[in-house]
């Protein structure tokens, strides 16, 4: 026998193929009016409207009702800091979340990551974010997306330029088509220094002195 709201969700997943975006979210809303307890349908509204429709505020009120529904529901909470990473005023919320998740999900490379870039980019702290990111590029050593995150922190926000420069590289080698990595390669080349002949005039003369 089926699991109950098997088949409006099979039914929306067809619809959403097809383009028909908004008649996913009728079907799965009609289901709801049902059986509102039902948190994998509740979980593939909330997956249409933060990514489909880009809606993430009623994303986020239909994340936050599946956590009132089981607070045990991480695939829920899990979204939830994906998309709340970015919103500073919800700094405070993020932190409680990722405090419930972590522990639980150490070897989670997609959190570990994400929790990084919440403290970069949020919390400014760049020792924990430098942490998170060599975790990740230490797990998975052939993953550009790890690598470049931890570059751009070592180039942008810690100053280690020859570090940051060794992961861009490997980065590079791993997508050789990759025009992110190779316009960041020309941006540090021309603003910061030379191989050749060392520091450009006018950068910072601790990085010749710098150990890395």
């Amino acid at each position: 026998m089926a699991e109950p709201g098997y088949e409006a969700r099979r039914k929306a997943e067809n619809q959403r193929a097809s383009g028909n975006i908004d008649g996913a979210i009728e079907t799965l809303e009609a289901y709801l009016y049902s059986d509102p307890h039902n948190c994998k349908v509740r979980m593939d509204l909330a997956k249409l409207y933060i990514v489909e429709k880009g809606d993430k505020d009623f994303g986020l009120v239909q994340l936050d009702a599946i956590l009132d529904i089981d607070p045990d529901y991480d695939d829920a909470r899990k979204a939830l800091v994906s998309v709340l990473k970015n919103k500073k005023r919800y700094n405070k919320e993020t932190c409680e979340h990722f405090e419930i998740l972590l522990p639980k999900y150490p070897n989670d490379l997609a959190l570990t990551h994400t929790y990084g870039t919440f403290c970069r980019e949020q919390m400014l702290d760049f020792k924990t974010a430098r942490e998170c990111f060599e975790k990740c590029v230490q797990k998975e050593p052939d993953n550009v997306m790890f690598r470049l995150s931890l570059a751009s922190l070592l180039i942008n926000d810690l100053r280690m330029y020859k570090t940051g420069k060794e992961h861009l590289l490997v980065a590079d080698r791993l997508q050789p088509y990759n025009k992110k990595t190779k316009a960041a390669l020309r941006r540090l080349e021309k603003k910061k220094f030379r191989e050749d002949k060392g520091p450009r005039k006018g950068f910072l003369t601790r990085f010749a002195k710098q150990k890395f």
